[in-house]
């Protein structure tokens, strides 16, 4: 099972010193340091990550630090047995959950230029040439949130080309799958390393 759990920075009151108990003051001084929007999805995220840490590791005592690899993707000290990976767009945060490595993306509809083909496969270029109206743009979305779930389960980020992989099928060992969001213009993936789909639960969470 892969876990998605999803939270509205709408909801946050806004005034991290609320958060205090929850997070890290390392942590919530960077925060702070961030501007605008960013301060707050970057909150709801970091939220998320200590709620899936509590319900999935409650041995831990949270709030917990994290760190980040050579890559640039976030593991939880000590736990190198516990799978997460963060994500954020629009108003929304996600955090995922598994059992294997994983990877997760999620990407509110803008518009966008059909220039962005050129970061596609020849086979997906065809697929979005094709594609009629809306349809071309949910299809760019749906493959391009795939492609990042890969990127970032593997840990290779944008330093790999996105022509080089199908988004579908990016590589023996991994699998990309899109989920239903209940958000309209949103789209949501997740990636793991493993040969076949999971079941994957959404969960939004409360304050």
């Amino acid at each position: 099972m892969i876990y998605v759990y999803a939270m509205d920075i709408m909801k946050l009151e806004q005034n991290l010193d609320a958060y205090r108990n929850a997070i890290p003051e390392g942590r919530l001084y960077q925060l702070g340091a961030l501007p605008g929007q960013e301060k707050w999805l970057s909150l709801a995220a970091e939220l998320l990550f200590q709620r899936s840490v509590h319900r999935h590791c409650r041995e831990v005592p949270t709030p917990v630090s994290r760190d980040t690899d050579k890559n640039g993707k976030p593991y939880l000290l000590g736990r190198p047995d516990f799978h997460f990976n963060l994500s954020h767009s629009g108003v929304w945060a996600v955090c995922a959950v598994a059992d294997n490595p994983v990877g997760v993306d999620i990407q509110q509809t803008r518009p966008i230029s059909l220039k962005i083909a050129k970061r596609f496969t020849p086979e997906e270029q065809y697929q979005i040439e094709n594609a009629m109206g809306d349809d071309k743009a949910e299809l760019v979305f749906n493959l391009w949130v795939q492609k990042e779930a890969f990127l970032k389960c593997t840990g290779e980020g944008l330093r790999r080309s996105t022509r080089s992989f199908q988004a579908q099928n990016p590589g023996k060992g991994y699998v990309t799958q899109l989920v239903d969001f209940p958000v309209a213009g949103y789209h949501l993936a997740v990636c793991t390393r493993q040969e076949e789909q999971e079941d994957v639960q959404l969960i939004i969470m409360p304050f």
